[in-house]
């Protein structure tokens, strides 16, 4: 009788713990990394990708969350001006920021609104050429600024782990390299 008793318990624990564990798997938000491509520019278009870290701050349906983003964009069209332009040129954007923001967790769907702030890292490089007093000259700017703004991004939920959406960045601010709105379609895993 003693032993029936001590299995039984152990049975009964074992089942309350497991599902006590798995209970709490499935309200957990996890980290997540969001690779994606994405057109970005206000004077040209820029083509690029991007990555971010996000980390949760609670374990609630509707959490805040903390993360990372790198995104790198090009153009390879040249810039012009009325007496000269430059020609073979590469110009391209670095961007790291930090952010904040809220998600909105639905069944299918996951709403996150975002306040990156950073810095963005204009480079472009090319030929001038002046048609008009005819000269040629390597040119080179590069430039560092600040980079915030207002992101969304909206997403489906394809698996527990593994989402896929788009994303949009509107800067707050015009900065003096004409970088733009930008938008993107990633996919996003959790672990």
């Amino acid at each position: 009788m003693y032993l029936a008793t001590k299995i039984s318990s152990i049975v009964i624990c074992i089942f309350l713990c497991s599902n006590t564990i798995l209970a709490q798997e499935e309200i957990k938000n996890r980290k997540s990394l969001e690779i994606g491509l994405n057109v970005a520019g206000d004077e040209v278009l820029y083509y690029g990708g991007y990555g971010k870290y996000i980390v949760p701050l609670s374990h609630k349906k509707h959490h805040f969350i903390v993360g990372l983003n790198l995104t790198m964009y090009f153009d390879f069209r040249g810039e012009s001006e009325p007496k000269a332009y430059l020609k073979n040129d590469v110009d391209m954007r670095v961007i790291t920021a930090i952010h904040i923001g809220y998600s909105l967790n639905y069944k299918k769907a996951q709403l996150n609104f975002e306040l990156p702030v950073g810095t963005s890292l204009a480079i472009t490089k090319g030929t001038l050429v002046n048609e008009r007093i005819g000269f040629t000259r390597d040119f080179s700017n590069t430039e560092l600024l600040w980079h915030y703004g207002i992101a969304f991004s909206p997403k489906y939920r394809l698996h527990k782990k593994h989402l896929i959406g788009l994303t949009g960045f509107f800067p707050l601010a015009k900065d003096k390299t004409w970088s733009g709105y930008m938008i993107g379609i990633g996919w996003t895993k959790n672990f």
